[in-house]
């Protein structure tokens, strides 16, 4: 995923461009003073908002720059020093919006009209609100920068044990994907919920926070602000597509949560109905997943992987201008992130790797929004240089898939294992709607009703969405949930995201007529129709640049349910 929801980017001056533009007039007499005034072009608001923009990109990349920086700093190293400089480089952002100048030559565009432009409408509108809120809700901001800094610091010196030993995340999930001791197993479930007890409260009040500075904003809560504002998508328009991808995949899901139940029940011999959360996410003995993580004997071995897939698509990942810090420490941000620090020339990765396929997808995913941030082109408008679009996640999650889609296990394991693994994308995409629908839902609610029993509402969500038992007992693992503190609104666009990337993947791969990364032309047509565009093109007309169509969830449906009927179709001939 992204960190941070900001604009990198080089400025080009646009402003030059448009005065080269003016008509040129000769001087007149002094008698003709009054003649010159009234003939003198008259500039659009077009014009004029192209002149603030401009006027005002090189200090606003210089403050969005720092704070990026300052947040990579202090996810790499969570130490009080870095805490600091990262408060101290948000307050630097937030002064900068407190322009009353600016904020005012900005209404008075609004106030006259607005902007024709399509691209420009947004610009004005982001920009408006962003000066207004740094205007009006200057101390609100401020606010709940700190408190997310603080629950930040607080949840990065945790230390997560087990027995009094320490864990890490990397091993809590390798526990959780292996181990078929229940007692382990609960206790290593309980290790990660113990980082939720930690900040559950904070979380709660920062939730409040956020509600209250909506509010202010003409809002009912922070989620549906958050998701209209930043995302571009109404509440009932996420309802829609969340519902119709539920309905068409319905059955689907539905035979894979069965499925899934009766091979956790035998392994762990119980009957369905005994099952309890910590039993998820074992790879049981027939999924051919575990005998690809088997076959992953090093953690190097997923950067070597990842990194030749790259190569085969075009992409010398070494001689790109990307950072990479891949694997554990003490006090290091213990997901995964992809910085974007300056588009066209500076991505940088924090991941927390082991060996197993999840790391491969994780790695593959980020460098995807890396690759995606340093080949945008530099010279684009500072504003359109967005590189933390719907679309790069889709780029990101199509990447990811590609342990399975493109077959990168196929030198660990034999053929017919390698070609069973590649059929489970379809059982993942099923638990990826279950899941994500359990956190959209969850998160929407919340912000709807921050003082009701969190725990009870987590539970619930599991047991619609996921299958869990009702006989559950009730935790605060939703606090575990990072994108609830650091980028709130933002798993319905992983949700999006995954629509597109099926589309996408679906077009590029007839136009190439097989894997993309065994065709280093991948790399060109990608950068030239795609990447070097950052975030100047809306996600449908990349779309229907690229598949001829604007986005549509039938790709995505048609791919899950299919890959689910030929993996059913595949275990019944297994059994005559």
């Amino acid at each position: 995923m992204k960190i941070g929801n900001i604009i990198q980017s080089s400025v080009v001056n646009n402003l030059k461009k448009v005065a080269d533009n003016f008509p040129k007039t000769k001087p007149m007499p002094a008698d003709s003073v009054e003649l010159s005034t009234k003939s003198a072009p008259i500039k659009t608001n077009d014009e004029k908002f192209i002149e603030i923009r401009e006027s005002i990109s090189p200090k606003m990349q210089e403050v969005l720059s720092g704070s990026e920086e300052a947040g990579w700093d202090f996810y790499i190293n969570s130490t009080e020093e870095n805490m600091d400089k990262m408060n101290i480089a948000e307050d630097k952002v937030n002064n900068f919006y407190d322009d009353p100048e600016t904020y005012a030559k900005l209404k008075e565009i609004n106030d006259a009209g607005g902007v024709k432009d399509e691209k420009l409408q947004k610009q004005l509108r982001v920009l408006t609100s962003s000066f207004g809120d740094g205007i009006e809700y200057k101390t609100e901001l401020e606010a709940m920068s700190k408190k997310e800094n603080e629950i930040s610091q607080k949840l990065n010196s945790f230390q997560m044990q087990i027995d009094g030993e320490p864990v890490s995340k990397a091993q809590i999930q390798k526990i959780m994907e292996t181990e078929t001791n229940p007692e382990i197993r609960k206790k290593a479930a309980d290790a990660k919920i113990a980082s939720g007890d930690l900040i559950a409260d904070d979380l709660v009040d920062l939730v409040k926070m956020r509600n209250d500075f909506a509010k202010k904003k003409g809002y009912d809560n922070y989620f549906d602000m958050k998701i209209s504002e930043d995302y571009d998508i109404k509440p009932e328009e996420l309802d829609k597509l969340l519902s119709d991808v539920a309905e068409k995949t319905k059955v689907s899901n539905e035979k894979v949560m069965a499925e899934t139940k009766a091979d956790l029940a035998k392994a762990f011999n119980v009957a369905p109905e005994d099952l309890r959360s910590y039993h998820f996410g074992l790879i049981c003995g027939e999924d051919p997943e575990k005998a690809v993580n088997d076959a992953l004997k090093t953690k190097e071995q997923v950067v070597e992987i990842s990194k030749k897939a790259y190569e085969g698509m075009g992409y010398n990942v070494d001689e790109m201008p990307i950072v990479l810090d891949l694997f554990p420490r003490e006090n290091k941000n213990t997901h995964g992130f992809s910085f974007p620090i300056t588009p066209g020339s500076d991505a940088r990765i924090l991941a927390n790797l082991t060996n197993n396929v999840s790391s491969v997808d994780t790695l593959m995913h980020e460098l995807g929004h890396s690759v995606y941030t340093v080949k945008t082109d530099a010279s684009l408008p500072y504003l359109e240089q967005d590189t933390t679009s719907t679309m790069t996640e889709a780029v990101a999650m199509m990447m990811g898939d590609m342990i399975r889609t493109e077959g990168l296990a196929k030198d660990l394991v034999s053929p017919e294992v390698n070609a069973k693994f590649q059929n489970s994308l379809g059982k993942e995409e099923s638990k990826f709607v279950g899941s994500s629908m359990a956190i959209i839902d969850f998160e929407r609610q919340m912000y709807e009703n921050p003082d009701q029993d969190l725990k009870a509402l987590w539970h619930d969500m599991g047991v619609k969405y996921k299958g869990r038992s009702e006989q559950d007992t009730p935790t605060n693992e939703w606090a575990t949930i990072p994108h609830f503190l650091s980028h709130p609104g933002y798993y319905q666009n992983y949700f999006r995201a995954s629509l597109i990337k099926a589309q996408l993947y679906e077009a590029l791969t007839e136009k190439f007529g097989g894997k993309l990364t065994e065709n280093k032309g991948t790399a060109e047509y990608l950068d030239n129709n795609l990447f070097q565009y950052g975030g100047s093109k809306t996600d449908d007309e990349n779309l229907i640049e690229i598949t001829g169509k604007p986005l549509t969830a039938e790709a995505f449906c048609n791919r899950l349910n299919n890959l689910v009927e030929k993996s059913e179709q595949e275990k019944e001939n297994e059994q005559k």
